[in-house]
């Protein structure tokens, strides 16, 4: 069964194990192909439908309220994670330190190259997430400042570092306050964004050029259709050789005519 009626359904499925609910990029999936070429001009342009299915708009606005991640609830408190962090040393110019390089063949060739190891320095230290934005931004514990602004690290030396293995301690702390204060912006902040003109919607959102594409892909169905046009061809010559008699004539599958039908 098809319809909008999935992307607003509630509870669990059978298994408890996820929601009873379908995104829109499955709907699109179901039925974009066949609303646009149905009511995009491309069969019967003056074929009528409701807007709330297919439109066209010369001009629009599309007013929302907070980012996508505007239903999770904003979180207050964080778990404190140990941690070793290692970053790259530089010089007085800003580039790294070289400790030593390594020659190295390339296996599919007589290409050589030199690979170069940086000297390195570490540090173990008591951090927390932010969990209300969807970042790898690190705070230290007790200064309420990022990681590598307290170790005064460059933006050079932050592209490059990394973290060992956490270990999770037992203490919890309380998110700074401009942190749940920017959270709460963020949720509540109305983001208007202007359209093209002659925009497409379906569904009541806009239809992006690319996804319109992606109705008309055949993707791996294609593939799929030729090797089991093939597979079919040779089970019916094999059994045609087999039956040792030439006089019969040699069956071939509908699809070595044509896979259109197969794709669609």
């Amino acid at each position: 069964m098809k319809g909008l009626w999935k992307e607003n359904l509630g509870g669990w499925n059978a298994k408890d194990t996820k929601r009873k609910k379908q995104a829109r990029n499955h709907t699109l999936k179901d039925n974009g192909y066949y609303v646009v070429t149905a009511f995009d001009g491309y069969r019967d342009s003056n074929k009528k439908v409701n807007d709330k299915v297919f439109r066209h708009e010369t001009e629009t606005e599309l007013v929302k309220k907070g980012t996508y991640d505007s239903d999770k609830p904003i979180v207050t408190k964080a778990d404190v994670i140990n941690v070793w962090i290692t970053w790259n040393k530089i010089d007085d110019e800003g580039n790294f330190i070289a400790d030593y390089k390594v020659k190295s063949t390339l296996f599919y060739s007589n290409t050589t190259y030199w690979k170069e190891y940086y000297k390195t320095e570490s540090r173990n230290v008591n951090v927390y997430a932010n969990k209300n934005r969807n970042d790898n931004l690190v705070y230290l514990e007790g200064t309420n400042e990022l990681v590598y602004e307290d170790l005064g690290l460059t933006k050079k030396q932050v592209r490059n570092m990394e973290f060992g293995a956490g270990r999770k301690t037992q203490r919890v702390v309380l998110l700074p306050d401009y942190l749940i204060k920017e959270a709460i912006e963020r949720k509540n902040k109305i983001i208007v964004q202007d359209h093209d003109q002659d925009k497409a919607f379906i569904y009541g959102k806009p239809l992006e050029s690319w996804k319109r594409m992606t109705f008309f892909d055949d993707g791996g169905r294609r593939k799929y259709a030729q090797n089991r046009a093939n597979r079919m061809d040779r089970r019916n010559i094999k059994a045609w050789i087999k039956g040792k008699d030439i006089s019969k004539p040699l069956k071939t599958h509908a699809l070595s005519k044509s896979i259109a039908w197969d794709i669609w």
